[in-house]
């Protein structure tokens, strides 16, 4: 950002505080969390003028123009600004009950300022499953239109199960750009898989090597939500009835009414999120408060203000809710990994910099080369009950109804362990991740400052059953790993389990079994009383608690077989749309 351009326009928290003398601090809808669902939740509910909205983001708006770069702003690992990034408790069942590094995005746009870009929707199956389940509004054909609203699909020819009107840029990068990617499509091709230029066709099968769309615009820009929804000029031209607060951390929300009787929400108090300044803010609400920090932050907000289970919550209790922060799932993942040459890998950028000072000047003059390349485009889908013990892939019958995937096999042009093992090449790592996890992790306070992170306990591996699914994964990748090699791949083991014994694959997933930042279903969507309980209604409200609402990934009923970026700006554009109907 030049610094003589106009600065984007942000509220000072006092400016949004409520004052006696005026009606500052009184909005219509006060939005907590400015990630990838809270900007096009403000987008939406600011779009008519005589609506007051204000947005309260606990990290910063970042500009700098390393965050649109796809390939720096992805490795935010060293950012402080970027992304929030502490250890979970320790996992029982991994080795050692070792711990694992936990991040969540940090700023306006969330986590689709430092993810991988890819645009997923998940299988029009899984939304039917939250329909069957009495979720009403919620099948595939009443979503679908949301996905299709916020998306701008940018490449030709167009597909006509993509938006082209909305804001958000999504596009296909093309031709894959590393060979061994290319390899591996092929291998998947002659081990049964058949290959999808797009991952998001609805009839895409359930057992399927495809292709990312990714959301980075056609001059090469990562196009976070932050970036699509709330540019500066949407920003200035609504600054008089959208105020954007960053650098506020939500401390708790006002709720009037006891445990015993009716609640509403009429507020919420916020102080500055880093520094030594503990005052006190508070802004409020004339109609609805709504929550969208995300499936971590998101039931720490509800725990704060006495919302949750009793045992688990910051007195005063305000409403029991048992399943506040229970449920969390994860897609849990691991690699194995090959050796291959270094310039076959992104690491040729860390090891040579006449490369990188190269790559650079390709993406800068040309928007092309490895500074644009997503960190991935494939992605391996397969349901389990496909694999046999072998590790091949069963041929399916025809007619036969496969079912949804519970794997997503990934090559990957990078080290993928996590924390990174020594290496001194180039390396090609095969993921394999848990898309349907039995597992359930939880949700709780660490502490009763609102200012520290929660505690996290992802119980990777909680359920034996996961075990079993992982282990067909591993199989599969080794044997897309040897179809590779057959086909001339130059390939050298690294990292890899001691054997395919049930023993050696349950020891390798222990020892190297990583989060991918994909969590959700703290806050799941279903009835306050059900078999296995819910904490908002088929509209999004929190149960037993008047003017409060959810929207992220938090309220999904089960985790979906998808990455989670998508599917958090469908909830947001549905929440938007359910919110206004009541205008």
């Amino acid at each position: 950002m030049s610094p003589f351009s106009t600065p984007y326009p942000l509220t000072e928290l006092n400016a949004a505080s409520i004052s006696a003398s005026s009606d500052q601090g009184q909005y219509d809808y006060i939005i907590v969390g400015g990630g990838t669902a809270g900007c096009v939740l403000a987008n939406r509910l600011s779009e008519d003028p005589n609506v007051k909205v204000l947005l309260l983001e606990r990290g910063n708006a970042r500009l700098g123009w390393a965050t649109r770069v796809p390939l720096l702003s992805t490795n935010f690992m060293g950012d402080e600004d970027a992304a929030y990034r502490w250890p979970s408790t320790p996992v029982a069942n991994l080795t050692n009950s070792r711990s694992l590094n936990l991040v969540t995005g940090k700023g306006l746009g969330g986590g689709s300022a430092i993810n991988s870009m890819q645009y997923t929707r998940g299988y029009p199956k899984e939304y039917d499953l939250w329909s069957d389940s009495g979720r009403k509004g919620w099948s595939f054909n009443e979503v679908e239109g949301y996905f299709k609203k916020s998306e701008k699909f940018a490449s030709t020819p167009e597909r006509k199960h993509h938006g082209t009107q909305g804001e958000w840029i999504v596009r296909d990068m093309g031709d894959l750009y590393f060979p061994t990617a290319h390899a591996c499509a092929d291998a998947c091709g002659t081990l049964g898989l058949p290959y999808s230029n797009d991952i998001n066709d609805p009839d895409t099968p359930h057992n399927v090597c495809g292709k990312f769309d990714c959301t980075i615009d056609l001059g090469g820009h990562r196009n976070s939500t932050f970036n699509a929804f709330l540019p500066q000029e949407l920003a200035l031209e609504r600054k008089s009835h959208l105020h954007i607060c960053a650098g506020a951390a939500v401390t708790s929300l006002d709720i009037e009414g006891d445990a015993d009787g009716p609640q509403v929400v009429r507020g919420v108090s916020f102080q500055v999120a880093t520094g030594s300044d503990a005052t006190i803010h508070y802004a409020r609400a004339r109609r609805e408060v709504i929550l969208s920090t995300g499936a971590i932050a998101t039931p720490q907000i509800l725990l704060l203000s006495g919302v949750g289970p009793a045992d688990k919550v910051k007195k005063p209790l305000k409403k029991e809710l048992p399943a506040v922060g229970e449920n969390l799932q994860d897609h849990m993942a691991m690699g194995i990994m090959y050796n291959v040459p270094t310039a076959e890998s992104l690491h040729i950028v860390q090891k040579s910099r006449l490369r990188a000072v190269l790559e650079l000047f390709r993406y800068l003059a040309f928007g092309e080369g490895l500074f644009l390349a997503p960190v991935t485009q494939l992605s391996i889908l397969v349901n389990s009950a496909s694999i046999d013990d072998s590790g091949h892939i069963i041929p399916s019958k025809p007619g036969e109804l496969v079912g949804l995937p519970d794997l997503e096999l990934m090559p990957i042009h990078f080290n993928y362990s996590d924390p990174p093992i020594p290496f001194e090449e180039g390396v090609f790592s095969l993921k394999v991740g848990l898309m349907r996890p039995a597992s359930r992790g939880t949700v709780s306070l660490a502490s009763e400052n609102p200012l520290d992170r929660p505690a996290c306990d992802l119980a990777f591996l909680s359920d034996p059953a996961d075990y079993a699914v992982m282990r067909k994964g591993i199989k599969l990748v080794k044997r897309i790993g040897e179809k590779m090699r057959e086909q001339g791949t130059t390939l050298r083991d690294l990292y890899m389990p001691d054997s395919e014994s049930d023993a050696d694959l349950d020891a390798f997933v222990r020892k190297t079994a990583r989060t991918t930042y994909h969590y959700g279903c703290t806050c799941r969507m279903a009835p306050e009383n059900d078999t296995r309980p819910g904490v908002v209604d088929d509209e999004l409200r929190v149960h037993g608690i008047s003017n409060l609402r959810i929207a992220d990934c938090s309220i999904i009923p089960d985790m979906i077989s998808a990455h989670l970026q998508a599917p958090a700006a469908m909830i947001a554009e549905k929440c938007a749309d359910m919110i206004k109907a009541k205008w």
